[in-house]
Order: structure tokens, then C-alpha cells, then sequence
């Protein structure tokens, strides 16, 4: 569902400044299409001529009305381009239930992979293995489509390299209108001489000389210049020393930054198709943060970096940072400006940084809202895309794809683990001096829930956690259910569907896990998952735990109370842990075991691939073999649900797979 970015346009080859606003699909299947020669070997042709047909479909891929199973199976193969972890799980899921090979990619600055993901021919599935949190993420996602905390980090940095960097236009935020404009003018003088070529002018020119705001000034970039002038970052701007001053531009800064800007945007109907549409901050209120009363939160007498910081609060801890900036600059002692590269060790850095990102994550209505300590392990290198990595990496998956069919032409669908290879594209040669080093493709882990339908680890606090927060953060957020049921026992304590009332379960949702119907979820639960958009289901063996502390690797194991919401302490194993006497200790150590037991990723799993459809990526695994034990629907009684919001349900099994989408 993503459109073209400025900061698309150096690290592919199907875009141009003309197209900038536009959907990614729709342009690169038009440039897709001018690639190809005007007939086929055998002649044939569509009606304008073209021996290829490419059909873009502009929309999120989690959007279970139109890209779902049935959608799936009208394909011989998925090739997968997408930039975060959920849409890919979730496209994992669909291939697995289509029974469709799926060819998952990404890459990592100078780091690729490719691999193909089959059920038939018994590969793992790319929830096979643990994924580590991904470190590269598409630049169009960190400026105008966030999603996770990270993003807006990354945002950040970029904001702080914009303001205090020795060049503006190092920062991916920086807009260089004029050669923007000059591309513009470029591009569309060679359309129009191409559509002269052809017998007239071109109308798709025509259409997109002003789509996306190509050649508008951006609404903050004037500001932030005035800023850093007055800062003293730029020594030829007219520096002021009054603190007022810098109050002022301040506060037009991030009036520009989180609202003029956002605001811009929402009219531009770039999140027309986005799950939750942006709310500006409201001038007003950022007016009110950058009074000189207004003391920021690092400068009172109860902070501690564990703290969570409200929006009037981050404003006010900018708004501090530019003045200890500007000061430092007037020191004769201590002249600091410009100010060197962002280092997550320098406190005001870091200040700025989680002020501006939760800032960003308000707006987005992004959650968790990080804490100065969270922020500072989650900020660290981010690895720019690369044209060239991507342009292998994609030729790669296309060499795969070739594998795909030509097996299923010859009768060996379910033999793709013979034929087709998991391929690495390195950055330093191998000891006989490759830079691609293809690999068997592994097989499926006996673990995994999604493709062997085995049994995972929960520890929490059943007594702090209701169903609601386990709802929001576990089953969907964490595994990625969509519409699940949730069954204890034969129990069924909620249910999401297309034909489920949802007041039928909302009476659960409040309740404490250990106060749900049919006994609740403690320690020693097992409470069964269901999700028949997917053709997924998984048991959960639940433990309780109340005691959390946090390591810090950075004093040599050194522990601390764990000072996170609550809906952020949990862990997750891929095995059964022993249910024991209903202790925290137990449920400590069992839950402790697990993930020593997970499986490491080496460094060439944490890649992300740019994406075509971007909204929400990662690395990539295949699927399992049929399962032929049969799947299991659910056979409802006839009567109501009892008012304690539990559905008696009958397991029945059968041959024959139940897929149950719209």
C-alpha cells in the first residue's frame, strides 16, 4: 500500500522524480511492462501489443477481505518484497494455507538472502526460526508510514542530524528543493519528447506534474534552518543569544515538525488506506511546552531515566536540549558546534532523541512510548539500503522463481528442496572467492507453531494481565493472529469473525486471566488458539510469573527492577514448559530454560527487504509438509452462550482442510 518517497528515488531503478506520490505497484508494473519486447517467442500478444500482463493491487496485504487464502491460490508462486515482520508472517501464513511456494528475500546494506518457503516439499517456514529485531528499515517508512517505536528512533536521529549536523543535507529528512525541481523538469521534458515519439503528448506527465508535492517547499525546512542559524550551528546565520529567541523558533520548529507537516500530509490522502490516520499535536499545546516555566523532565527532582514521558513533556526537553546547544555554542571555553555524529552515550543526544521519537509516536499513535533507558538499547547503526544489493537479491528471487516453475512443469512440485537453493549474497568473498553462496534450504522446525502446530511457552503475571492486554500484545501483536478464538478446555472465553457478535465475548475482556470462565489461564494453563483466516492453531502453555528484573550488559550483567508497563513483561518459548507447583521461582526457571533453548540466528538473518508494497519485513524461511493428521473445526452447540461470555464448542476432526474466509 505504500506510495513513492524522495528517498526511493536513489536506490531503485523504477522510479523518477515525476512519480513521487504514486503508488510503488502501479509504477513499476507500467515500468515493468516498457521492458518487455512487443511480442512473445510464439507471437502472441495482449491488445496494446505487449506479450506481458502486470496487474498492480493498491492495498494492505493484511487486508483479509481481498489478499487472502482463495487470492493465494490463484498464483503458482508468491514472491515476497515486504519491509516488516507482521506482513510478512503473515503472508508466510496464507502461502502455507494456499499451499503456494513463496519466494521470501531482503536484504541488508551490502547483505541478501533468498530462500523458498513450500509446504509441499517440506522447507522450514519463516516463523521457523526466532527473528532477531530488525536494525534496517525502508527510509519512505521512517518519514512518512511508522509502525513500531524503532521508526520513530530512527526518525529522530535523522531530526537530530538535521539540526545540529555540520550538513543539513546529510539528514534523509533534508529536502533539496531546487534539484528536486530541476528532476522534475528533466524528467518531464524527456516524457513529453517520448510521447512526441509516439504520436502525442503524454498524459501520465500531464497528471503527475504535481502529485505528491514534487517541487513544494517543505513546511519545516526553512524553520530548521532559521534554528540552526540562531543556534550557531550554521556560523553565516545571524546568531542570537537570547533565549527568547530560541524559545520562539523552537516552537516553530515543532509547530512545522508535528503539525503543519502531519497535516500536510493527511491532505495529501497519503493514510486514506493507513489503520490509524496521524493526529497532529495541536499548535496550542506546543505553545504552552516552550514557556521558559515549563521545567523538562530530566531537570526535576523525582526523574529517572525509566521514566515515561507525556507529550507536553518531550516538547519541553527539545525545547531544553537547542538551549544547552545554544549555550554551549556562546561558551568561548567550550565551542561544540556543529555537533559531532548522534553517539547514544551523549546525554543530551539521547535526550533529544527520545523526546523528539516519543513525539513522533504520539502522533502516530504508536505504542509502547519508550523511556529514556529503552530508547537508548533500542538506538544503534542503521544499515542504509544499497541499489545494487537489491537489484541481486531480486534477480535471485526471479532465478528461484524459474526453479519454481519449471519443476512444477515437470511433474516435481513437492521436490523444491532438491531444486531450488537458500542463497546469501555476502559481502566479502568466501574462501574460494564467491560473494553468493547458495545452501541447502533447511527443513522445518519440529518446534515451530505455524507449520507444526506445536506447543509454545507464556510466562506473565495471570494475575495483573487481562484477556484484553493479552489479546492486544500477545495473540495478535506478538504471533500475529488475526481473528482468533481463544478455548480453555472445551471452553470458548472469545471469539472475532466475520459472523461473531462482538459484544458476545466482550463481557471477558476486562477480566483477570486466572478469573476468566472455565477455571482461567494460571500457571500451568493450556489454552488452545485458533485462527481459521489462517488455517492456524496453536496450544499455549501458560505459567505465572510476578518477579522481572532487566540486565544491563553494558555493567557486566548488572540487574534492576524491571520498570516496564506491565503489558510489556511477558516471555515466549517454542516449548512446553513443565507445569510445577504454582510458584514464581518455577515459572521463572521453566520460562528461563526456554530461550536458552531457542535457536540463534547468525548475522545474516537480520535483514530487511525495500519493498514494492511497503506498509509493513525480514528474513525469510519455508513451510512444512501437509499435515495429515487432519485439521479440526469446530462443531458450535445450539443453544446460546451462558452470560459468563463461554461458548461450548465440539472438536470434531476431518480429512479435509477448513478454511473459512471471505
Amino acid at each position: 500500500m505504500d506510495t513513492i518517497d524522495v528517498s526511493n528515488l536513489n536506490r531503485q531503478f523504477l522510479f523518477r522524480s515525476q512519480h513521487v506520490g504514486m503508488p510503488k505497484c502501479v509504477v513499476a508494473s507500467e515500468a515493468a511492462l516498457n521492458m518487455v519486447p512487443p511480442l512473445s517467442i510464439d507471437g502472441t500478444s495482449d491488445t496494446n501489443g505487449n506479450a506481458a500482463k502486470y496487474k498492480p493491487h493498491h492495498g494492505n496485504v493484511k487486508d483479509n477481505t481481498k489478499f487472502n487464502v482463495p487470492y493465494m491460490k490463484q498464483f503458482a508462486l508468491v514472491l515476497n518484497a515486504l519491509d516488516n515482520v507482521a506482513a510478512r508472517r503473515h503472508v508466510n501464513r496464507l502461502c502455507l494455507a494456499a499451499s503456494i511456494p513463496l519466494v521470501e528475500a531482503g536484504t541488508a546494506g551490502y547483505l541478501g538472502q533468498v530462500t523458498v518457503i513450500d509446504k509441499a516439499s517440506n522447507t522450514e517456514c519463516y516463523e521457523c526460526q526466532t527473528k532477531p529485531t530488525q536494525k534496517v528499515y525502508p527510509i519512505c517508512t521512517i518519514r512518512s508510514t511508522p509502525s513500531q517505536p524503532v521508526h520513530c528512533i530512527v526518525w529522530a536521529k535523522e531530526l537530530y542530524k538535521l539540526c545540529f549536523g555540520p550538513k543539513v543535507e546529510d539528514s534523509m529528512l533534508f529536502e533539496d528543493e531546487e534539484s528536486l525541481k530541476a528532476d522534475m523538469e528533466a524528467a518531464e521534458k524527456e516524457k513529453n519528447e517520448e510521447g512526441e515519439k509516439n504520436g502525442g503528448p503524454s498524459s501520465s506527465s500531464v497528471e503527475n506534474t504535481n502529485v505528491g508535492g514534487s517541487g513544494e517547499k517543505s513546511t519545516y525546512m526553512d524553520t530548521v534552518k532559521e534554528l540552526r542559524s540562531l543556534l550557531g550551528v550554521d556560523t553565516d546565520g545571524p546568531q542570537s543569544k537570547e533565549e527568547n529567541d530560541l524559545r520562539t523558533k523552537s516552537q516553530e520548529a515543532l509547530t512545522a515538525l508535528f503539525a503543519t507537516e502531519i497535516q500536510k500530509q493527511i491532505g495529501m490522502d497519503r493514510y486514506k488506506t493507513a489503520d490509524k490516520v496521524p493526529k497532529p499535536i495541536a499548535a496550542d499545546d506546543i505553545s504552552k511546552c516552550t514557556d521558559i516555566k515549563v521545567v523538562p523532565p530530566t531537570a526535576r527532582d523525582d526523574y529517572v531515566p525509566t521514566n515515561i514521558w507525556s507529550p507536553s513533556d518531550c516538547i519541553a526537553e527539545i525545547v531544553s536540549c537547542f538551549i544547552e546547544v545554544a549555550a554551549n555554542a556562546n561558551s568561548p571555553t567550550n565551542p561544540t558546534l556543529p555537533l559531532p555524529e548522534f553517539d547514544k552515550d551523549d546525554e543530551m543526544a539521547m535526550r533529544f532523541v527520545c523526546a523528539a521519537s516519543n513525539l513522533r509516536q504520539s502522533v502516530f499513535q504508536i505504542d509502547p512510548i519508550q523511556s529514556l533507558y529503552d530508547a537508548k538499547g533500542i538506538a544503534g547503526n542503521i544499515i542504509p539500503a544499497i541499489a545494487t544489493t537489491n537489484a541481486i537479491v531480486a534477480g535471485l528471487q526471479v532465478l528461484q522463481a524459474f526453479h519454481i516453475l519449471k519443476a512444477q512443469s515437470e511433474g516435481k512440485a513437492d521436490k523444491l528442496r532438491e531444486v531450488c537453493r537458500y542463497t546469501y549474497c555476502l559481502r566479502d568473498k568466501t574462501r574460494k572467492g564467491f560473494l553468493l553462496q547458495p545452501t541447502t534450504i533447511p527443513g522445518p522446525n519440529p518446534n515451530c507453531f505455524v507449520c507444526r502446530n506445536a506447543t509454545i511457552s507464556l510466562a506473565l503475571n495471570t494475575k495483573e494481565w487481562t484477556l484484553d492486554m493479552l489479546l492486544a500484545r500477545v495473540i495478535k501483536k506478538e504471533l500475529g493472529f488475526t481473528e482468533p478464538t481463544i478455548m480453555i478446555g472445551e471452553d470458548i472465553v472469545y471469539e472475532e469473525g466475520e459472523d461473531i457478535d462482538p459484544s458476545e465475548f466482550a463481557v471477558n475482556l476486562s477480566k483477570l486471566l486466572v478469573d476468566l470462565p472455565a477455571g482461567g489461564m494460571g500457571h500451568g494453563s493450556i489454552v488452545r488458539i485458533e485462527d481459521f483466516t489462517q488455517n492456524l492453531e496453536v496450544e499455549v502453555s501458560v505459567s505465572h510469573k510476578d518477579h522481572w528484573v532487566i540486565i544491563d550488559k553494558e555493567k557486566k550483567g548488572e540487574t534492576q527492577p524491571d520498570n516496564r508497563e506491565e503489558i510489556e513483561k511477558f516471555e515466549i518459548g517454542g516449548k512446553k514448559p513443565v507445569a510445577t507447583a504454582d510458584t514464581t521461582s518455577a515459572a521463572a526457571d521453566s520460562s528461563a530454560k526456554d530461550e536458552e533453548k531457542q535457536p540463534d540466528d547468525d548475522s545474516d538473518d537480520d535483514i530487511e527487504l525495500v519493498d514494492m508494497d511497503d506498509k509493513p519485513k525480514e528474513d525469510s524461511s519455508a513451510s512444512v509438509k501437509e499435515k495429515n493428521n487432519g485439521s479440526k473445526k469446530r462443531s458450535l452447540e445450539e443453544e446460546e452462550p451462558s452470560s459468563n461470555g463461554v461458548k461450548k464448542a465440539r472438536v470434531v476432526a476431518d480429512d479435509d482442510e477448513v478454511i473459512e474466509i471471505e
